[in-house]
């Protein structure tokens, strides 16, 4: 886990901390490990745990006075072409949620929740909330296989106060 997040994870926080859109995707067969390589089990962190993490620990080190830091997360799965949100199950709706386009935003699920964090332990609570929502059942290649696609989303804001510019 933490090779991969060497390799990958520091560049993909270097650059949504210089203000870039960033996406981590796993792609793969049943039982290769992806939900083990993003989310990661018990002790052994996956790439997105280990990078909120770091990106919290480096909100915590900022010594600019001028720079505030918002974060806010989501968790969806998409499983039979259902959109479920996993971090407030009251949201979803037995058809599921609906994917909507806004003309200057681009897509988003109506009406799925997105909490406001202040540490890494509240990520990694709602992290570990969502995962036991998620849609599991046995399949000949894994006893455990999530069954679903899953959505974990950061939305990481820096508003510079001396010239009010803000960062997505």
């Amino acid at each position: 886990q933490d090779v991969v997040f060497a390799g990958l994870g520091r560049e993909v926080l270097a650059n949504a901390w210089d203000g870039f859109n960033t996406s981590l995707f796993a792609y793969g067969q049943t039982g290769s490990g992806k939900s083990y390589s993003m989310i990661g089990y018990g002790e052994e962190k996956g790439i997105i745990p280990l990078l909120c993490e770091e990106l919290c620990v480096r909100i915590s080190e900022n010594q600019d006075s001028e720079k505030h830091f918002k974060i806010e997360v989501s968790f969806m799965e998409i499983y039979n072409e259902k959109v479920k949100d996993l971090l407030n199950p009251q949201n979803n709706k037995s058809g599921g949620l609906k994917v909507r386009n806004n003309p200057t935003t681009g897509p988003y699920v109506e009406g799925l929740s997105k909490f406001s964090v202040k540490s890494f332990n509240e990520i990694d609570s709602l992290m570990d909330e969502g995962s036991k929502s998620r849609t599991v059942a046995s399949t000949n290649m894994n006893a455990t296989s999530s069954r679903s696609h899953a959505v974990f989303t950061i939305v990481f804001t820096q508003i510079n106060s001396n010239n009010l510019l803000e960062k997505h």
